[in-house]
């Protein structure tokens, strides 16, 4: 099979990924927030990795802090590709709607198979997270029920060469449980355009933008979609402890 035949599917895809977010991009938004994360990478094997980050989120226009949280996530590659993994979120919350406000502590874990493909300088990947969140210092007698949710991400990938620049669209889909049970229909969804770049010696950076719709949502016994945009910036450096070499950077 020749180049162009192998890679003709996947070319078809980003296309259709590319319309369809051009589509989803000239949607209204009722807000737009800002992310940034700053993360350290480990791979500690050829098995097995780790990652620490710090995230910081404004919402209303990039105005007001939102959340504030540090992750911790470990993985660990079963076969060529495919991957087990599991993280945990400490979480600061800002409430500022309504009688009670302040600065909420919420917890997060979440686990996670994935799956990642690559076609020369093109890789489709795949993603399926368990998560659960709950806020702190409240049982469940008191109110705090924890929040359930499945989602399915898929994402297409593209090197460009001459800039070293990878390009990536995300769409992601949530189901949240009911009553312990998974949903029977989707209510949130994420379409994500991303650029990143690694420089030698530094880390990486990632641009990304992105739409969120809330779906179902009720106001006033009326199911409406709630949309809002999404700015981000992320820097990640990586340790590599595989390497003999004195350099112990991803290169």
């Amino acid at each position: 099979m020749n180049l162009s035949n192998q890679n003709k599917p996947v070319f078809t895809l980003l296309v259709f990924l590319l319309i369809f977010s051009n589509q989803i991009v000239a949607q209204n938004s009722d807000d737009l927030e800002g992310w940034s994360a700053v993360q350290l990478d480990v791979r500690a094997s050829e098995k097995v990795s780790f990652s620490i980050s710090e995230h910081l989120r404004y919402r209303n226009d990039i105005t007001t802090v939102s959340t504030y949280f540090t992750q911790l996530e470990a993985n660990y590659e079963v076969a060529k590709d495919f991957e087990l993994g599991g993280g945990v979120r400490f979480i600061k919350k800002n409430d500022d709607v309504g009688k009670k406000q302040g600065i909420e502590s919420h917890f997060r874990y979440q686990f996670d198979a994935s799956f990642k493909h690559d076609i020369n300088r093109m890789g489709l990947s795949y993603r399926l997270r368990y998560q659960n969140k709950n806020e702190l210092g409240f049982s469940e007698d008191e109110g705090d029920i924890a929040k359930e949710q499945l989602r399915l991400m898929f994402g297409v990938d593209y090197k460009l060469l001459p800039v070293n620049i990878v390009f990536k669209l995300k769409t992601e889909f949530f189901n949240t449980f009911v009553n312990k049970t998974v949903g029977n229909k989707i209510n949130r969804q994420r379409f994500t355009f991303s650029a990143s770049r690694k420089f030698n010696k530094f880390g990486k950076i990632s641009l990304f933008y992105r739409i969120q719709d809330d779906l179902h949502v009720k106001v006033k016994k009326t199911e409406v979609t709630v949309s809002k945009s999404i700015l981000g910036f992320k820097y990640t450096y990586s340790l590599d402890f595989r390497k003999t070499d004195e350099s112990l950077i991803e290169l």
